[in-house]
């Protein structure tokens, strides 16, 4: 426990002038008084708590002890429930105190045991010496006499009391309202730290524009995609000067004009201004993801020939060879006479031959143009299996390998949809290619697309491939009824 000196006024002392003439009451005052001034002379928080629980319990047993002298003599019923208001209010104190002990144990050691040490000796001095008089006088047999006990003094510490911790408590929630605010502070300084980090290090250009549209901060994937050599040198450049405004809905393509002269394929998406007028905006350069998206698709595209060729020079060709192998066996068997191990060996040759078209298929299915000859034959193929009409032309065969699988994937889930859900009694395909662009077109009669009808993975899984590819997809109903699923690709030049 640390101890401080502390001001002459926060000690009690006992001294004469406290005598009340009654044994048992003094004796127990001056061990409040020793509890109390232990109270004075701490300013830690955790001892001080325990020193003024110390006084509390002293002071309620000191109080019992007055009040059962109250009744023992029958002292005056007035001065006795003054009295013991008096004991409730100093209680009242006590609990006051120990609640602002761990938030201001400074200003309780400092100000509050002033307060009760003056408070402690009016009341020794005032209501205990009147009360042991009234009772040393019914104790010789003569007439108690109260003098009044409504003065001003009373008052005048009761308000004193009152203004001490009202200024305390006041003074405690401005500390707490001061530290909550610097908490949030500190955390809205860190929630910005790592809110410009994510804005710095984002893989997309990212604009802060200000009231008047003008770039107020941008990160640095877009100090590169507009082409500057900082961020400096874009600062407080109008928008419109790279990318001009539309009315178009977001997100909206858009070109963008890049400071080194250049120009760019950009996706737009920005926040709606706020109250300032301010605005932030995402630009994606469309460009690179439409090569990070063909990147992907031909390296599936070519893991999947690599396995198609793996199950058809591979475990095909090994299951060929156990299919003329169990074959031979069987006709050396049967020769031999021996009719029951024959036909295991005919059986075996009948199970490897099922299980080599399993493979074949599975091989077509992981790369259905390297062994079906070109997008045109392929797409025959798939139409021959399926039941359903196929016209095109060869002018599609010289395309890029990648795309050609995406287009043949498209028109693979656009038959089948038709098929399984359409209720189609004709379901066509239609291949069309020019120098400009080569179009795809799945056609059925059958119940089409309902109104306001959530689009299935299938449908999403054809509109990935598109954009893979750049290609796009519309899916529409006819006027004659039925649905028509239309993919055009444009060549690149």
């Amino acid at each position: 426990m640390r101890e401080r000196s502390v001001p002459e006024t926060a000690a009690l002392p006992w001294s004469p002038a406290l005598d009340t003439g009654i044994a048992d009451v003094d004796r127990e005052h001056r061990q409040l008084l020793r509890i109390f001034n232990r109270v004075a002379a701490t300013r830690d928080a955790a001892p001080l708590r325990a020193a003024l629980r110390a006084l509390a319990r002293y002071a309620r047993h000191h109080f019992a002890t007055e009040a059962r002298l109250m009744r023992q003599w029958p002292v005056d019923s007035g001065h006795r429930e003054a009295h013991q208001r008096a004991h409730r209010r100093f209680a009242n104190f006590i609990d006051r105190a120990l609640a602002l002990v761990d938030h201001e144990p400074l200003a309780v050691g400092d100000e509050l045991t002033g307060f009760l040490a003056q408070w402690l000796q009016h009341h020794i001095m005032g209501m205990d010496a009147r009360m042991a008089r009234a009772i040393l006088a019914l104790q010789r047999g003569q007439q108690a006499t109260l003098e009044s006990i409504g003065d001003t003094l009373d008052s005048v510490l009761d308000g004193l009391g009152e203004r001490t911790f009202a200024l305390l408590e006041a003074n405690r929630r401005l500390r707490d309202e001061i530290a909550r605010r610097r908490r949030a502070q500190e955390s809205l300084r860190a929630s910005e730290s790592r809110y410009r980090e994510l804005f710095m290090q984002a893989p997309d250009a990212l604009l802060e524009l200000d009231a008047q549209q003008r770039i107020a901060l941008v990160n640095d994937a877009g100090v590169r995609l507009l082409g500057a050599g900082s961020a400096a040198e874009l600062r407080a450049q109008p928008i419109d000067r790279f990318v001009a405004e539309s009315a178009a809905p977001l997100p909206r393509q858009a070109l963008l004009r890049r400071v080194d002269g250049g120009a760019a394929a950009v996706e737009v998406l920005a926040t709606a201004a706020d109250a300032r007028g301010a605005r932030r905006l995402l630009l994606r350069d469309v460009g690179a993801h439409s090569r990070l998206q063909r990147a992907a698709t031909e390296a599936a595209r070519i893991e999947q020939e690599r396995l198609a060729r793996e199950l058809h020079d591979g475990a095909g060709q090994r299951l060929v060879a156990i299919g003329l192998f169990a074959t031979a066996l069987h006709r050396n068997l049967r020769s031999d006479g021996r009719d029951s191990d024959s036909a295991l060996a005919a059986e075996l040759a009948t199970h490897a031959a099922q299980t080599l078209d399993e493979i074949r298929r599975l091989a077509h299915g992981l790369a259905p143009l390297p062994l079906g000859g070109g997008l045109h034959a392929a797409l025959d193929t798939l139409c021959a299996g399926l039941h359903c009409a196929f016209s095109g032309t060869h002018a599609a065969d010289a395309i890029d390998k990648g795309v050609a699988l995406q287009l043949y994937r498209i028109a693979q889930e656009a038959l089948r949809n038709a098929l399984r859900h359409g209720g189609a009694s004709h379901v066509g395909l239609r291949l069309d290619a020019d120098a400009d662009t080569v179009t795809l077109c799945v056609r059925d009669d059958g119940c089409g697309i309902g109104t306001g009808a959530n689009e299935g993975l299938g449908m999403s899984t054809m509109r990935h491939r598109a954009s893979s590819i750049g290609a796009s997809l519309d899916v529409d109903t006819p006027a004659g009824g039925g649905t028509e699923v239309r993919c055009r690709w444009p060549r690149p030049h």
